[in-house]
């Protein structure tokens, strides 16, 4: 039985297992979406990318991606090519000669599941050294949990089928961005963080920190300095939900609040 309603923060991998017909459904919308008969990418990223994610990696609208996903007619859309940002400074101050590349091309091609072998040559890269990732696609949900062991990520699109994502080991595995990194204080009782200044990824660690803890309660105002768009699929796995409130100039700040059981 088909989820319903699926909305941006849906599991891909989880609408396919309840709607197994919406993969042809997908294709049909645009062709892009044809590598999910790929049944290793369904076993794996698939279970990890959001709509929301895939609707940004294919530049395909999430309006159109819901509307078929949950039996509609998607409206007339047209692809959207996701402008790529800037390059950091600190991937142009990789030493290509030094990073370790990791090409997971031919084992997809094969029918092969490379996330474990991404993992476990992760979990070997010291602190200050690159990881350089040769993927057919953006692999973004691998960027998120990455992102959360301490890896700044950053993509490059090559051509349409050949992706480029630099990592960098920001800290060690066993080190986490505390509350204390950042500035934290109660309100009416409702504590505020203040992430501004962080070097990513630690705004992400410390919210989530944050939500973590025992005392914060059902309600947290967060004060960034940008939208923070790999933090929401975190929310959404860990039942909080995210909406935008009036700022200081040039201030993101949300109120994030606890999805009732």
């Amino acid at each position: 039985m088909p989820l319903s309603p699926i909305t941006g923060d849906t599991k891909i991998g989880a609408a396919l297992d309840a709607d197994p017909a919406l993969v042809e459904r997908l294709i049909a919308l645009d062709p892009v979406f044809s590598k999910l008969r790929n049944p290793i990418l369904r076993k794996t990223m698939a279970k990890l990318v959001t709509f929301g994610e895939a609707s940004k990696v294919a530049g395909v609208p999430l309006e159109a991606m819901l509307a078929v996903a949950n039996g509609h007619s998607a409206p007339t859309t047209k692809r959207v090519e996701e402008q790529a940002g800037p390059t950091p400074d600190w991937v142009k101050s990789i030493d290509l000669e030094k990073a370790l590349s990791l090409d997971v091309r031919p084992m997809l091609a094969k029918g092969e599941e490379p996330l474990s072998l991404v993992m476990r040559t992760a979990k070997e890269i010291a602190e200050g050294a690159a990881l350089i990732l040769e993927a057919p696609f953006d692999p973004a949900p691998l960027r998120r949990v990455l992102g959360s062991k301490g890896f700044l990520a950053h993509p490059e699109k090559l051509s349409a089928s050949h992706w480029r994502v630099y990592f960098l080991r920001q800290r060690t595995a066993t080190e986490s961005a505390a509350p204390g990194d950042a500035r934290l204080w109660r309100e009416q009782d409702v504590p505020h963080i203040d992430v501004r200044g962080l070097e990513p990824p630690g705004p992400m660690l410390a919210i989530l920190k944050l939500l973590e803890a025992p005392d914060t309660g059902d309600k947290v105002i967060v004060h960034h300095e940008r939208d923070p768009i790999y933090l929401y699929p975190e929310l959404a796995e860990r039942r909080w939900t995210a909406e935008p409130v009036d700022g200081d100039p040039g201030e993101v700040r949300l109120r994030l609040t606890r999805q009732k059981p």
